[in-house]
């Protein structure tokens, strides 16, 4: 407007200083005109040089328009597969809800993660990876309806929000479930055939409620590890409950790591017996949380969520710990069990942490076993055979626990140097009444007293058990029937009494 204003100036005075400069051609001109003719001359070149200005000013707007929009494009979508990214999917979210969604229609949104995804590039490289994050993509996109908003929002995790009517949920449903069968298919990328599988959660807003993407993604990401955990091959939809399961599960899981800084996990003890004498030999060590609120709460409420918090080895050694600290002043060398986690063989450090405690409490090598699980000993024999020898090497002796349970071979058995095999209480059970029972127990025992490796029986629940156990060549036990775990000061109290009641049998002293 300013350069408008001053070119009709230029027009205006300027005619005005021709029409003199022209009539006093023939005279010459007077110094007056000659300076208003050069201000006139260097006004031209101020308009033209601010319109070249103006112009160039023009054209870099529209450049950095453009700029902008293509970075707010670039931010909203996925580099691999073309599609919105979570940014971009929450943005598409709004727009779908303001266009779509009203008191008859829901937003719904579909959450879809892969499974075995890592292996694909593992195998064949991140370059096949992501051909088959495009293909995964475009299969999406092939179903998906029109005005839905797909997305890629992490590594293999997709998602889809669509609009639906509040009569009509069963289409999303089915949606979710052609989306399953697309995926999980087999892929032809470059000459190679891969394919990997697919868990999908479903979550769908009130109709006529605010839809935040946030909240609902939220929700379908819950219900998708509902699916995971309970390996459902269908979509999954969100419900209440769930939420609350997860809550509780965030408070336990909260509660489990204060629980270990105020050292409220403490060690129970499960007597084991001679099953030829009744005599006394040694205790396992089991978890136990003392609550503040609660009081006693058995180790299957923790323990596998200790496992998965990854905290199961801190717990474990502060059981343990406490153990020792009571089982050094008891009378006797009886033997202390303490169980290991298959989470904590994935330590390459557990032999040494193990020591650690030995040394640190005082507490003789050559009365501590470790028990390790069947599955979880055999899963990596090599990492087993280092465990069991540096364990060894310092005096420890090894138990195999739940014996039967697993996938172990008689070449393992003889490959390491246990100490002791425990025949699962699921066998036990039925062992009196069962003849297939009582035939694995007997092989059991059998091969133990080729390979010179006592047997104990766990579950000895009745009279009836133990005898059995015993007749078919178990050398110790333990069950409720020899005695329920108890605590350290109901360990020593038990002393006391065996110790006073010298005149009664052995088996006597336990059971009463």
């Amino acid at each position: 407007m300013l350069l408008l204003c001053a070119m009709a100036a230029f027009i205006w005075n300027g005619s005005s200083l021709l029409q003199l400069v022209a009539s006093d051609r023939a005279s010459g001109l007077d110094p007056s005109v000659q300076v208003a003719a050069a201000a006139l001359v260097l006004n031209v070149a101020l308009i033209l040089f601010g319109y070249r200005r103006y112009a160039d000013l023009q054209q870099e707007a529209a450049l950095r328009a453009e700029g902008e929009r293509n970075a707010a494009v670039q931010a909203a979508t996925d580099s691999i597969t073309g599609l919105a990214n979570r940014k971009g999917f929450a943005e598409g979210v709004d727009a779908l809800c303001a266009a779509a969604v009203d008191s008859d229609h829901c937003l719904v949104i579909i959450s879809l993660q892969m499974q075995r995804f890592k292996r694909i590039n593992d195998r064949f490289g991140f370059d096949m990876g992501d051909a088959l994050l495009k293909r995964i993509g475009q299969a999406l996109c092939a179903h998906v309806p029109p005005g839905a908003v797909t997305a890629r929002l992490s590594g293999d995790e997709f998602a889809i929000a669509l609009a639906s009517h509040k009569t009509d949920l069963a289409s999303a449903e089915r949606l979710a479930e052609a989306l399953l069968r697309d995926v999980s298919r087999t892929y032809d990328i470059a000459g190679s055939y891969v394919q990997v599988g697919a868990i999908s959660g479903i979550a769908r807003a009130a109709p006529g409620t605010a839809c935040r993407a946030a909240d609902i993604l939220r929700r379908a990401d819950i219900a998708l590890d509902h699916a995971r955990s309970s390996r459902a091959a269908r979509p999954t939809w969100f419900d209440n409950s769930m939420e609350r399961a997860l809550i509780e599960r965030s408070e336990l899981e909260q509660a489990i790591r204060v629980g270990i800084e105020h050292r409220q996990f403490i060690p129970y003890f499960e007597p084991q017996v001679d099953l030829a004498t009744g005599a006394l030999t040694g205790f396992e060590v089991l978890a136990r949380w003392q609550h503040p609120n609660r009081g006693i709460l058995s180790p299957e409420l923790f323990i596998p969520v200790a496992e998965e918090m990854g905290v199961i080895g801190p717990l474990s050694e502060l059981v343990a710990a406490q153990a020792m600290e009571a089982a050094r002043e008891w009378a006797g060398d009886f033997s202390l069990s303490i169980n290991i986690s298959p989470v904590q063989l994935n330590d390459l450090w557990l032999a040494q942490r193990l020591v650690r405690l030995i040394t640190e409490h005082g507490f003789p090598a050559e009365r501590l076993i470790v028990e390790i699980t069947e599955s979880s000993l055999f899963a990596d024999v090599d990492l087993a055979r280092n465990l069991v020898v540096s364990l060894k090497n310092q005096g420890v002796r090894l138990a195999l626990d739940d014996f039967g349970t697993g996938f172990s071979s008689l070449s393992h058995l003889r490959m390491l140097p246990l100490d002791m095999i425990k025949i699962d209480r699921s066998f036990m059970a039925t062992v009196h009444v069962d003849r297939e029972s009582a035939a694995i127990v007997k092989a059991v025992t059998t091969l133990a007293q080729a390979l010179s490796i006592p047997v104990t029986a766990e579950g000895l629940e009745d009279e009836a058990t133990y005898t059995k156990a015993a007749a078919l060549g178990a050398r110790t036990g333990q069950g409720w029937f020899v005695g329920k775990p108890m605590d350290a000061d109901a360990v020593t109290e038990l002393l006391h009494r065996r110790a006073a009641a010298a005149g009664e049998t052995p088996l006597q002293q336990q059971v009463g």
